[in-house]
C-alpha cells in the first residue's frame, strides 16, 4: 500500500487557487521571466496553494504538466544565481538556494498527489502506463530535490528516501517498474538515477562536478540494472530498500532487505569514455551530453568508477579530540600571503597590482574527528568565507606555530548557519614561493604558488601547487624560493582540483644560495 507523506486541504489560503488549465497557462505566460527570482516565489506560492486544496487527481497531473517545464526553467535560472557559491553563502545566494529546494520540494508534492490519488482508487484499478508515469514523475521531482539540497550543500530532508524506495517498490509490484511514457523516464531509471547520484557520494564533488554528473545521468543512468542478488563477477552494489536510509558504501545490515544494483555496463562506459578523452576524443564526438567538459569529465570518471564499481574504504581509524580546536586560511593566494614570501621577483613590472591584497583572516573551527589522513571540521562563521569542494587549506592546531597544508575533500550545511567540511591532510609542512613561466605559457609573470617539501618516509619528492591556468605540461619556469631561484619543467600533475593543481617538477638550473 502506497502512504505518502502529504500536506492536508487549507480552507483559508493566502491566496486564490486558479484550477482551470486555460488560465493557468495564460497566467504562465505573463510571468517576468527577466526577474527569476520575483517569478520562481510566484510559482512556489502557487503550487504552495495548489498542493492544499482538494483536486481530482487528472485534474492535478494536467495542471502540473503546465507547471512543469516552467519550474525547470526557473530552476535552472536560480542555479546559475548560486553557481560560484561558497560557504557559508551571501544572504542573496542562501535566498536562491532556499527558494531554490522550497520550489522543488512544492513540485515534487503535487506529483505525490496524482500519483497518491491513482493508488487510492478503490473501484477501477489504474493502468500501467498512467502508474509508470505518476512514479516517475515522483521520482524525477525527489531526484531533483536531492540534487538542489546538494548542490547548496544542504542535508535532504527527513524521509525522502523512505518515499523514493516505497514508490519504485509500488512501481514495481504494479507491474510498471519499466514503463515509459511520454517524456518521462521508466520508474526503474529514474530510481537508478538517485540511487547512482547518492551513491557518487555528492558532498565531495565541486559544483562542476555535480552538473556533470546530473547530465551524465541523464542520458545513461538506464545502463545500470536492478536485480534481487548480486551476478557473479559484476560489480555494483546493495541498496536497503526499508526505512528512511540512503545508498552508501556501509554494507547493509544482512537483517534488511535490500535490492543490488549491477553497474557493470555502466562502469564499462565510464571506463570506455575516459580512456576516449585521454587519446584526445572530444565530449561531443563520444556522444557525451551537451556541456560535459573533457578535463573535469575525465576526474569525473575516476571518482565515480571507484563509487558504483566497488566503493571506497576508510584507511584510518578516526577519533574524536575533546575541545580541540584548529585555525585555518583558506585559498592559495590567501596562504601565500599568510607565509609571507615577500614581493615578486625584482623588474616583474607586470606584476604591479592594481589594488593592495586582501587582508588575510584565520577563522577558528572545531575538530569533530581526526585521523592520519584527514580531519573533519565544524564551525558557525559569521561571514561568507567562500569554502568549496578543492580549495587549498593552511591549518594550525592548538598550541602550535607551524603552519601544515590540506584541502577540503567535502563541504556541506549541516544547518542554516553551521558549516561542516573534511579536510585531506597534503603536507606538515608549506613553503610560499614565486614561479614565472620562461618559455612555452603564454603567461610571463610571476605568480604566487605553494612549495611542498617531500617526505622521504613516503618516498615522496617534492611538489609544486600552482594556480589552476598555470599549469601545462612540460612547460619551463622559474622559481623563487626564500633568497634562491631555480628552472624548472613542470611535471606529471598529481591531484587537479577546482583550486589549485599540485604537481612534479624537476631542476634543470639553479642559482647559488
Amino acid at each position: 500500500m502506497l502512504n505518502l507523506t502529504l500536506p492536508g486541504t487549507d480552507a483559508v489560503l493566502p491566496q486564490k487557487v486558479e484550477t482551470r488549465p486555460r488560465a493557468v497557462a495564460g497566467w504562465l505566460d505573463t510571468l517576468p521571466y527577466a526577474n527569476p527570482t520575483q517569478v520562481a516565489q510566484q510559482l512556489l506560492m502557487a503550487l504552495y496553494a495548489l498542493n492544499r486544496h482538494a483536486l481530482d487527481g487528472d485534474d492535478r497531473a494536467a495542471l502540473l504538466a503546465l507547471y512543469r517545464p516552467v519550474v525547470a526553467r526557473m530552476a535552472a535560472s536560480l542555479e546559475v544565481q548560486i553557481a560560484d557559491a561558497g560557504l557559508p553563502p551571501t544572504p542573496g545566494q542562501r535566498q536562491a538556494g532556499t527558494l531554490l529546494r522550497e520550489l522543488l520540494i512544492e513540485l515534487a508534492i503535487g506529483h505525490k498527489h496524482v500519483l497518491q490519488a491513482l493508488a487510492s482508487r478503490r473501484l477501477v484499478r489504474a493502468s500501467g502506463k498512467r502508474v509508470a508515469e505518476a512514479a516517475a514523475r515522483v521520482l524525477g521531482a525527489h531526484f531533483d530535490v536531492l540534487f538542489a539540497c546538494h548542490l547548496t550543500r544542504m542535508t535532504p530532508p527527513a524521509g525522502l528516501w523512505r518515499e523514493i524506495h516505497q514508490v519504485y517498490a509500488y512501481a514495481q509490484a504494479a507491474g510498471a517498474a519499466e514503463l515509459a511514457v511520454d517524456d518521462a523516464p521508466t520508474p526503474a531509471a529514474a530510481y537508478c538515477r538517485a540511487v547512482l547520484f547518492t551513491r557518487a557520494d555528492p558532498p565531495h564533488m565541486s559544483h562542476a562536478e555535480l552538473l556533470h554528473t546530473r547530465r551524465y545521468l541523464e542520458k545513461y543512468a538506464d545502463r545500470a540494472t536492478l536485480a534481487a542478488a548480486p551476478l557473479g563477477g559484476h560489480p555494483g552494489f546493495s541498496i536497503p530498500v526499508d526505512g528512511d536510509l540512503a545508498p552508501s558504501p556501509t554494507p547493509p545490515d544482512p537483517a534488511r532487505e535490500s535490492l543490488w544494483l549491477d553497474t557493470g555496463v555502466l562502469c564499462q562506459h565510464l571506463q570506455a569514455v575516459q580512456l576516449h578523452l585521454r587519446t584526445g576524443d572530444t565530449p561531443r564526438r563520444i556522444r557525451l551530453p551537451e556541456g560535459m567538459e573533457a578535463e573535469t569529465t575525465q576526474i569525473l570518471c575516476t571518482h565515480l568508477l571507484k563509487q558504483w564499481c566497488a566503493g571506497t574504504q576508510r584507511a584510518f581509524r578516526r577519533h574524536t579530540p575533546a575541545d580541540a580546536t584548529m585555525t585555518v586560511v583558506a585559498g592559495l593566494g590567501a596562504i601565500h600571503r599568510l607565509l609571507g614570501a615577500g614581493p615578486a621577483p625584482a623588474g616583474d613590472e607586470a606584476f604591479t597590482p592594481i589594488a593592495p591584497p586582501a587582508p588575510v583572516t584565520p577563522t577558528r573551527w572545531t575538530i569533530r574527528n581526526d585521523s592520519a589522513a584527514g580531519l573533519a571540521l565544524a564551525g558557525t562563521p559569521g561571514t561568507p568565507l567562500n569554502l568549496r569542494v578543492g580549495d587549498a587549506l593552511a591549518l594550525q592546531p592548538d598550541n602550535t606555530t607551524e603552519w601544515s597544508l590540506g584541502v577540503i575533500r567535502w563541504l556541506r550545511m549541516r544547518d542554516a548557519q553551521t558549516v561542516e567540511f573534511g579536510v585531506e591532510r597534503l603536507s606538515p609542512r608549506v613553503e610560499a614561493v614565486w614561479v614565472r613561466p620562461l618559455r612555452g605559457h603564454r603567461a610571463t609573470r610571476a605568480e604566487a604558488a605553494l612549495f611542498v617539501p617531500g617526505i622521504a618516509a613516503m618516498q615522496q619528492a617534492d611538489r609544486l601547487m600552482l594556480p589552476r591556468h598555470l599549469y601545462q605540461l612540460g612547460i619551463e619556469a622559474e622559481v623563487t624560493h626564500g633568497t634562491r631561484s631555480y628552472d624548472v619543467v613542470f611535471g606529471k600533475r598529481i591531484d587537479p582540483t577546482p583550486g589549485f593543481d599540485l604537481i612534479d617538477f624537476s631542476i634543470f638550473e639553479a642559482s647559488p644560495e
